[in-house]
């Protein structure tokens, strides 16, 4: 899966910032990243239809059109059903939003994970257990855990198996980033939801994950706290953190030759070397590993967590820009 050969990204890109003019240009680029990945180019005409069905349904203080109305319209515009596929995830929302008196962006992320990857008869159970596991989260970490740890809740419940021992294997994996990251708990924390998808030793992946950092940090890509958890999904990709390095390395001088990664106008160097990392990992992808029997394959996990973390990190870094210039 190369995702920056032929201008498909390229042209995706130009499509998607036709479209959502006023739009963060992070975003849009995620947007182009989300048809991109599926080989799929990106439908103005399409897309400004199901941006019609959205703005039908939903208000302007809706959680449906914050930050992630570009994502899900760009979503609902690959479907062959855009508004039947609004339907479905307005149904997961409300269903996972029982017991919540407000509603909340990275809930809506978390719906979104559970309806795009499970049987529709299967999600009532599933968001039961993705709220008792964001619980369980909260209840070892109540100072460092919010709702944007809700996501990763529901990838936990996405892959079943035996949730106590996931968790024991997230928190493990938190003692060990702590210690080395005592200024960064909260990424620490986020970190680790995302090692814990892999079945590697606590020991051993955060080990890799901490030499990716500071490999990374080495070769001057480094990338701040909220993009921090890239790398996690890059640790288990399965590429080597030599290799790593030098694609993400090839990626970044790649993308900065393209319209919307370079200049004033332009995402900044921390943004490029992010979605660089998210190439990377995509790139590592094994063209015929779509299914490996589980309740969810290694593949589909690196997929959504990659999926997570651009929005997720595109959610916090806007609002904590949001909040500066507010104060200036």
């Amino acid at each position: 899966m190369e995702l920056i050969q032929d201008g498909l990204l390229s042209a995706n890109i130009d499509t998607i910032r036709s479209v959502f003019k006023t739009e963060y240009l992070n975003m849009q680029i995620l947007g182009a990243f989300i048809c991109t990945a599926q080989n799929r180019t990106a439908d103005a005409e399409k897309l400004r239809e199901c941006r019609k069905i959205m703005k039908s349904r939903h208000g302007v203080f809706s959680d449906f059109r914050g930050h992630l109305q570009l994502p899900l319209v760009v979503k609902m515009s690959l479907e062959r059903d855009p508004e039947g596929y609004l339907e479905g995830l307005e149904t997961t929302y409300r269903t996972l939003s029982q017991g919540y008196k407000l509603g909340h962006e990275s809930r809506l992320m978390a719906a979104l994970l559970l309806y795009e990857n499970a049987e529709p008869a299967g999600l009532p159970a599933l968001c039961e257990r993705t709220r008792e596991l964001y619980a369980l989260i909260r209840k070892n970490h109540p100072f460092l855990t919010d709702q944007t740890d809700m996501p990763f809740a529901a990838l936990i419940a996405l892959q079943g198996g035996d949730f106590e021992a996931r968790l024991e294997d997230t928190e493990a994996c938190y003692q060990i980033l702590k210690s080395r990251f005592p200024l960064s708990k909260n990424a620490a924390q986020t970190v680790s939801h995302v090692l814990a998808m892999s079945g590697e030793a606590a020991e051993e992946k955060s080990a890799r994950f901490i030499r990716m950092y500071d490999e990374f940090k080495a070769n001057k890509l480094r990338l701040p706290d909220f993009y921090m958890t890239i790398l996690g999904v890059l640790a288990n990709s399965g590429v080597s953190v030599e290799e790593a390095v030098r694609q993400t390395r090839e990626h970044e001088a790649a993308l900065k030759q393209m319209k919307g990664f370079h200049g004033v106008f332009g995402v900044g160097k921390e943004s490029r070397r992010m979605f660089a990392a998210a190439t990377t990992a995509l790139n590592n992808i094994p063209e015929n590993a779509a299914v490996e029997g589980a309740v969810m394959s290694t593949v589909l996990s690196v997929i959504i967590s990659i999926e997570i973390t651009i929005m997720m990190m595109i959610i916090i870094s806007s609002t904590n820009n949001s909040t500066a210039a507010a104060s200036n």
